[in-house]
């Protein structure tokens, strides 16, 4: 069986919710999109349910898959895409944002009794939500309706930069439009849970800090180690190329190992040499990445052996900074991992 594996640390995902408890008397709503950032909604959900109040995802489906592990709340992001997705929202006691006008003009034919609606503005992301001068008519149509409670939101955009003067403004401009409203309010994501605590309100939204791809300067650890062990090596000589076109030539002699992970398990693709970790020790990639086989230059080291590990990240990396090795984000280097890759839970 291939031997490439995504470790995933229960331990240091429970930690990162206690953390995040300690940073905030709000209630938490724990965003777990993309299958729980690539590391699997049972799991997770199991691990961190009696920590949060809620969850959030993007799609139905996601949505309706996760209702076979909870019964919390569940949040549909985006909101519905097409009216008909309130038939779902219905028989899964989903809850929902409303961000645009055409999501509201028919909410009064369904049964929204089970389902807390969350009314999103454009505080200056200008991504989705409604503008100020559309919050009032909005509100009082959102209000009429027999929901099970009305919760008012915004996004900021900057919040893992403190001193952007982005985050003062949209706070300001969220308690400007809101000033009157009773209802509960979310705004912080987790920048603002650690950046901001004028944005905590009644519940944060954390995504990126639960899994410690972000913020790790706050006590954080990453949840996951991507590796994946050699399954050859052989010498090279000076002048031989390495790999599709050719793509890198040995400058010396030299030993070259192959690591059975690429682009097809979600590592992005590049051309040029990126750093890799094999028993504590830095090499470098050669050649162009494949689908699936990484090339690494061992140099004259010849301590590495078929079988070890190659470490792409671990529990004590920074994923923020090792994602600039390969010039992409923390997000997407948890996010783009493929379900061929084998997910292992410790503890």
């Amino acid at each position: 069986m291939r031997q490439t594996e995504l470790l995933i640390s229960l331990k240091n995902l429970k930690k990162n919710l206690q953390i995040i408890k300690t940073n905030t008397s709000s209630d938490i709503q724990a965003v777990i999109k993309a299958n729980a950032y690539g590391l699997g909604y049972n799991e997770v959900v199991e691990c961190i349910e009696n920590d949060v109040e809620s969850f959030a995802v993007i799609t139905l489906n996601e949505a309706i898959s996760l209702r076979k592990y909870t019964n919390k709340p569940i949040t549909l992001l985006q909101g519905v895409h097409e009216i008909s997705d309130y038939d779902y929202i219905e028989k899964y006691n989903l809850d929902f944002v409303v961000h645009t006008h055409w999501q509201v003009e028919n909410l009064s034919k369904f049964n929204l009794n089970q389902s807390r609606i969350w009314f999103k503005l454009n505080t200056g992301m200008n991504r989705l939500g409604f503008d100020q001068k559309d919050f009032g008519d909005v509100y009082e149509k959102l209000k009429s309706l027999k929901a099970k409670d009305l919760i008012i939101m915004s996004h900021l955009a900057a919040s893992s930069e403190p001193e952007n003067k982005l985050n003062n403004a949209q706070i300001k401009l969220f308690n400007e439009i809101t000033a009157g409203a009773t209802n509960k309010k979310s705004l912080a994501n987790s920048g603002a849970i650690f950046n901001f605590p004028n944005a905590h309100f009644d519940i944060v939204r954390s995504g990126i800090a639960i899994y410690g791809g972000k913020y790790l300067e706050n006590g954080l650890k990453p949840v996951s180690k991507l590796r994946s062990k050699i399954i050859s090596i052989r010498k090279v000589k000076k002048g031989e190329c390495i790999g599709y076109d050719g793509a890198w030539i040995a400058d010396k002699d030299c030993r070259i190992c192959y690591a059975p992970i690429g682009y097809a398990d979600g590592i992005p693709y590049f051309s040029s040499c990126r750093k890799i970790n094999i028993d504590g020790k830095q090499f470098l990639t050669v050649g162009k990445v494949n689908m699936d086989l990484i090339a690494i230059n061992l140099e004259n080291d010849n301590s590495i052996k078929v079988g070890d590990w190659v470490e792409f990240w671990g529990f004590e990396d920074d994923l923020t900074k090792f994602s600039k090795n390969f010039d992409t984000i923390s997000y997407q280097l948890m996010t783009n991992l493929s379900g061929r890759v084998e997910k292992n839970y410790l503890e």
